[in-house]
């Protein structure tokens, strides 16, 4: 193997290792985002000054002024938003179809959730509670196969 040829695959090794990693994290994020969704969910009490407010109002009152598991649920949503498009630009980065397929169902997913969290906040619909809950499993779900997908670097002895 020459030495541009080793560069291309150690660069391909680090860009899988990126996307592995940036997934993992992801999915930790989201696993303690569920928890402290549902702690929003089952006791936290939403200002009623947040009531019928619209989407950015709303998030902003969450951040600012709500109970502090509404507030760490809240930014977590919004760290996981530029996770997920860093996941999806490490996919394209890669230009493997299938896994930019994949992340950028995740991120629709993670928007689809964040958008829902902010109706929550403004109006508490049972709805935008479920849709959150189901937005996170399809992400979550991304998240999985992208760990499986991604194929794994070769073990050293095998290089050499």
């Amino acid at each position: 193997m020459t030495a541009v040829e080793e560069e291309r695959a150690s660069d391909g090794a680090r860009r899988f290792n990126g996307l592995r990693t940036s997934s993992l994290a992801a999915i930790v994020m989201l696993l303690i985002e569920f928890g402290l969704g549902v702690g929003v969910n089952i006791y936290a009490k939403l200002p009623l000054a947040d009531s019928r407010k619209s989407l950015l109002p709303a998030f902003g009152r969450a951040v600012t002024s709500g109970p502090i598991v509404l507030t760490l649920h809240a930014l977590l949503g919004t760290l996981l938003l530029i996770t997920g498009i860093s996941v999806v630009v490490r996919a394209a980065r890669i230009r493997d179809n299938v896994l930019l397929a994949v992340a950028s169902v995740a991120l629709v997913a993670i928007i689809v959730a964040w958008l829902s969290g902010a109706r929550f906040v403004g109006d508490a619909a049972d709805g935008a509670s479920l849709a959150m809950a189901l937005a996170i499993g399809v992400t979550v779900l991304c998240y999985v196969i992208i760990l499986f997908v991604a194929p794994r670097p070769a073990p050293l002895a095998t290089i050499l």
